[in-house]
């Protein structure tokens, strides 16, 4: 579930960094979630340390994220929402949870982290994706896919036994996807109508010839398969709704070649795709601002 807390009195909320980084963390991608904080009920203050593990080439990496002491008297309510946020207790902390519907949450966070109220359809990618069509006044589920960043991390580890977020984002960044896709110039000897002769005409397409094709590239087909899906669905979507925006928030546009991929996609349907500045945050947002 997404927790945010809002207070009684912003202005007066003191948060303090406690510099104890040694190295700035990068992006998270989905995969690498920040371990759940704990508090001290007995103390005035909450202290949030987020240790992220990975694991790479058998080594363990510890990186430690500033951490942050707030006065528990200038939290008001902790807004939730997300997959099984009624499964929360009623209280953390003696602070009342705030439970917000998970479309709802997604428009209103997009919303504000977009500065407009124009209609658009929200693209919200997280394990699954989800599609919301939204104008500030209206908000509507408009369907999706199950196939999202929980799609990239299985087939990752069934094919290439990898399903760590940050090696998998490494090596689609360095994959061919030529070499285990089909393209439309090796099927029609050219572009069809908006697609361009480099575009894919069948994914995997090439699978036959695995030992012609490295980890990377079978990857990189991968995120590519995903991204092409959930662009072709969302641009249809959105024609259906006469709708010309496309904003894409959650944890999975953080991996590159799936953001372009998306970009890409979008376009051929003459359509623009956006992504907000801590889009990963959106849904979170929602359950906090009115």
């Amino acid at each position: 579930s997404n927790v945010k807390s809002s207070s009684k009195n912003k202005e007066n909320m003191k948060v303090k960094p406690v510099k104890k980084v040694s190295k700035p963390l990068p992006p998270s991608i989905p995969g690498s979630v920040p371990k759940s904080f704990t508090s001290d009920n007995k103390t005035s203050t909450v202290e949030e340390k987020i240790i992220i593990k990975e694991e790479s080439n058998n080594e363990n990496i510890v990186k430690e994220e500033e951490e942050v002491i707030m006065e528990v008297n200038d939290i008001d309510s902790i807004g939730v929402t997300g997959g099984k946020h009624y499964d929360l207790p009623l209280k953390i902390g003696g602070i009342e949870l705030s439970h917000a519907n998970e479309i709802e949450a997604i428009s209103k966070g997009t919303n504000y982290l977009a500065k407009n109220d124009k209609k658009k359809l929200i693209i919200s990618s997280g394990s699954g994706t989800a599609f919301v069509l939204s104008d500030g006044t209206m908000t509507s589920h408009a369907g999706g896919t199950g196939v999202g960043g929980g799609t990239i991390i299985g087939l990752s580890n069934l094919i290439n036994d990898v399903n760590n977020p940050n090696e998998i984002n490494k090596l689609a960044n360095i994959g061919k996807i030529e070499r285990v896709d089909l393209l439309l110039n090796e099927v029609v000897s050219g572009p069809i109508g908006q697609l361009p002769k480099d575009a894919t005409a069948v994914n995997f397409g090439k699978v036959r010839y695995r030992s012609k094709s490295a980890r990377a590239d079978r990857t990189a087909a991968i995120m590519n398969l995903v991204g092409q899906t959930v662009a072709r669905m969302a641009s249809a979507t959105a024609a259906a709704c006469n709708c010309e925006l496309i904003y894409i928030v959650g944890r999975t546009p953080q991996y590159d070649l799936y953001k372009s991929v998306l970009k890409r996609w979008i376009s051929f349907a003459g359509l623009s795709a956006h992504f907000p500045k801590n889009g990963e945050f959106a849904s979170s947002l929602g359950a906090i601002v009115d």
